[in-house]
């Protein structure tokens, strides 16, 4: 019974559920003859299990991740300073040292290692909203106050303060660069993610030695997705970051940001 609980759990999670309800409004039209009812439900249940298959998702995150699986904190050269991109933290009333990290925080701890092993001398994180919760400091901030206290890091640590795109920290970057008189930098951000900066950083002058992390799919030498009876939700999110570097790659090619 455990077993057979744990099989259908998917169906009572709120887009189980939801997927589950197309399926009975597919039947229902079909049984009234409503084709165009039963067409447009029927689709969107097909197309939904799809978009939620590992089987389907993996293969698209795994060729953002690819190019990069030898990007590895092991081969980074040293440097002037190590980049961290944002999206790994935010700011939390609740939480230690007023942040809270995100499943992205993996970008962090590889930036503070790189330090720890003495790569470069200089931290740098962005990624702050532009603007911060009413009555606390930007979360990147945050960041340096916690470093610094529990004595982290052995570099500086620098921000970028707010921006509102990866553009925007390429730029904040060069123009801290120009100040520092720095002329490399490690860039960390997760490997699906590496493709779009790489390129946003290289436009705004930055020379850049790719660190990547975060790996979603490709963590394992031979990853074998397989495929599930009901929609997964952790595909779909692979599906939707996949999709969300697709537009990004596209929008900052039509503007000219690559």
């Amino acid at each position: 019974m455990t077993g057979l609980l744990k099989f259908i759990s998917p169906l009572v999670h709120p887009f189980g559920f939801g997927w589950l309800l197309l399926l009975v409004a597919t039947l229902v039209c079909a049984r009234r003859r409503q084709r165009l009812g039963a067409s447009a439900c029927g689709t969107a249940f097909v197309l939904l299990w799809l978009l939620c298959q590992p089987w389907l998702t993996a293969p698209l995150i795994g060729s953002l991740e690819r190019p990069w699986v030898d990007a590895t904190l092991d081969r980074a050269p040293e440097a002037d300073a190590v980049v961290v991109l944002g999206g790994g933290w935010r700011a939390s009333r609740s939480d230690f040292a007023s942040i809270d990290l995100t499943g992205s925080s993996d970008r962090l701890i590889a930036g503070f290692e790189l330090c720890r092993r003495g790569k470069a001398r200089a931290l740098v994180v962005g990624g702050d909203a532009p603007e911060p919760p009413p009555g606390m400091n930007p979360s990147s901030t945050q960041i340096r106050g916690w470093f610094q206290d529990w004595k982290l890091s052995p570099a500086t640590v620098h921000t970028l303060g707010p921006v509102v795109s990866t553009r925007e920290e390429a730029h904040r970057t060069r123009e801290l660069m120009d100040r520092q008189g720095w002329t490399r930098v490690l860039l960390v951000t997760s490997a699906l993610h590496m493709r779009r900066s790489v390129a946003a950083f290289e436009k705004a002058g930055v020379l850049v030695h790719p660190v990547a992390c975060d790996f979603q799919v490709l963590r394992f030498p031979d990853p074998s997705p397989g495929w599930k009876a009901f929609p997964d939700e952790e595909a779909l999110s692979m599906f939707s970051f996949w999709w969300h570097e697709q537009l990004g790659w596209l929008a900052y090619r039509v503007l000219g940001h690559l």
